[in-house]
């Protein structure tokens, strides 16, 4: 039997959390440095539970302003100062909900740029090992910060978008580039293509093989709800069994 963990990234301020979280079986909790409030998170926090949804911490660069979608160039130090307050804030909340944080995703540009940049993966990788040993990494299997984590002897975990588009290298396509993002119905072939042949498509040559431990989609969609909702049905529907990549 097949088998999928399907997250999503929440506490972000949109409007859909409580209703996409049943039908998720991990989710990415903003630690509000780009999007979200402390409502948003308690209130995400308190669903994870109540649906036995596991967490993870959604850390990213300190930019509310673009989402934390745009790459920053801040001093080292200054960037793990960051993200250790984002973390320790979110196992705060987390604890305070009677949850634990299981794992980290990187978010938005931090996410992207820590797959494609070795020494920023690097850095992130013995910070990660010093502080947050027992945390797994969820992170794109072709990646600087997959490859160097691993090396480093942490949990790490891969991860495919449903909904987002591929280069022949693995990475995903730039949200500035016609068609970085599928259509509902693209981003439902896309899956089963992932988790039923181990393989995804991409714009610049023929299908590349790709293994999976967990499929995301983005809560800040418009279509976030429904196109979880038809993801679920489709996986179910092709005898995928849904379960989180993180288990006790």
């Amino acid at each position: 039997m097949y088998q999928i963990d399907l997250n999503a990234d929440l506490g972000e301020g949109c409007a859909d959390d409580s209703q996409i979280i049943p039908l998720l079986s991990s989710a990415n909790i903003s630690c509000i440095a780009h999007a979200g409030s402390a409502a948003d998170v308690a209130s995400a926090l308190a669903c994870c539970r109540q649906h036995a949804v596991v967490v993870g911490a959604h850390p990213s660069y300190p930019d509310r302003a673009n989402f934390g979608r745009l790459s920053m160039t801040l001093p080292p130090q200054q960037l793990l100062d960051s993200l250790h307050a984002q973390i320790d804030w979110l196992c705060q909340q987390a604890q305070l909900a009677g949850m634990r944080v299981r794992y980290i995703k990187l978010h938005g540009a931090l996410y992207n740029d820590a797959a494609q940049n070795p020494a920023l993966a690097q850095l992130l990788t013995e910070f990660f090992s010093q502080q947050y040993p027992t945390l797994a990494l969820l992170t794109l299997p072709a990646g600087a910060l997959f490859s160097t984590a691993k090396q480093a002897g942490l949990s790490v975990y891969s991860e495919a978008f449903a909904d987002r588009a591929y280069q022949a290298n693995g990475q995903l396509v730039s949200r500035q580039q016609s068609g970085a993002i599928l259509t509902q119905a693209q981003a439902i072939a896309q899956t089963l293509q992932l988790v039923c042949q181990q393989q995804i498509s991409c714009i610049d040559g023929p299908p590349f093989p790709l293994q999976a431990d967990s499929l995301c989609l983005h809560g800040d969609s418009p279509q976030a709800l429904v196109l979880a909702q038809e993801l679920r049905q489709a996986l179910q529907q092709a005898g995928v069994h849904i379960r989180a990549f993180c288990q006790d």
